[in-house]
C-alpha cells in the first residue's frame, strides 16, 4: 500500500485545548466548535494532509480510549449524579465523533470507522483499509492512531492502492519513503 503523505503531532499531557485550537486554526479556515480533546488532536494530525485527500477516501481511526474527560464527565453525570448528560458530552461520547469531524473538515465521503487500539494496531488499520480498497469502495485510506498514554502522539497516514498487509508494520516503517510533517506542541 503506497503511503503518499503522513503527519505526526506530539504534545505534552499539559498542553491545553486552547493551544490545540490555535494550532488547528493554522490548517483549517473554519474549525468546528465545541469539540473535545480527542477530536482536536486527531483533526490536528489529519489537517496537514487535507490537500492530498480525495472525497472518496476511507477514514480509519484508532485510539485506546474515547475522549477520557468527556466520557468521565458523562459517566459522572449519568451514573453518579443521575442527571441527564449535557449535549456536548452526549454527542462527543460516541466513538465516531472524531471521525465525523475529520470527514466533515476534509470533505471525506468514504467509510468511517473507529476501533479500539491495542499495542499492534497498524496491521489492523491497514487490513481494514485494504479490504475497502480491494473492493473498490475507496481509492485512498486515511489511517490515524491517537495515543494519549501520558503525553500524546497522533499519527496519520494517507495510502492509495492495495497490497498484502504486513503483520509487523508500524508508523515508522510505513512512512520510511515519505517526508512526515511533524508538529511538536
Amino acid at each position: 500500500m503506497p503511503v503518499i503523505a503522513a503527519s505526526e503531532i506530539h504534545g505534552l499531557a499539559a498542553t491545553g485545548d486552547k493551544q490545540l485550537k490555535t494550532a488547528l486554526g493554522q490548517w483549517l479556515d473554519n474549525p468546528p466548535r465545541r469539540i473535545d480533546r480527542l477530536i482536536l488532536q486527531c483533526l490536528l494530525a489529519a489537517a496537514p494532509l487535507k490537500s492530498r485527500v480525495r472525497s472518496n477516501c476511507g477514514l480509519y481511526l484508532a485510539s485506546a480510549h474515547p475522549a477520557r474527560a468527556t466520557m468521565g464527565a458523562l459517566l459522572e453525570a449519568v451514573c453518579v449524579q443521575h442527571k441527564q448528560p449535557k449535549p456536548f458530552e452526549f454527542v462527543n461520547s460516541v466513538s465516531n465523533a472524531a471521525g465525523f469531524h475529520i470527514a466533515q473538515q476534509l470533505g471525506i465521503d468514504g467509510p468511517n470507522l473507529f476501533i479500539g487500539a491495542g499495542e499492534q494496531v497498524w496491521p489492523q488499520l491497514l487490513s481494514l483499509a485494504n479490504l475497502d480498497l480491494q473492493d473498490g469502495l475507496i481509492e485512498q485510506a486515511l489511517l490515524l492512531l491517537c495515543d494519549e498514554r501520558g503525553d500524546f502522539c497522533v499519527q496519520a497516514v494517507l495510502v492509495e492502492g492495495t497490497s498484502e498487509a504486513s503483520g509487523t508494520c508500524d508508523f515508522a516503517g510505513l512512512c520510511a519513503a515519505v517526508e512526515v510533517q511533524s508538529l511538536h506542541l
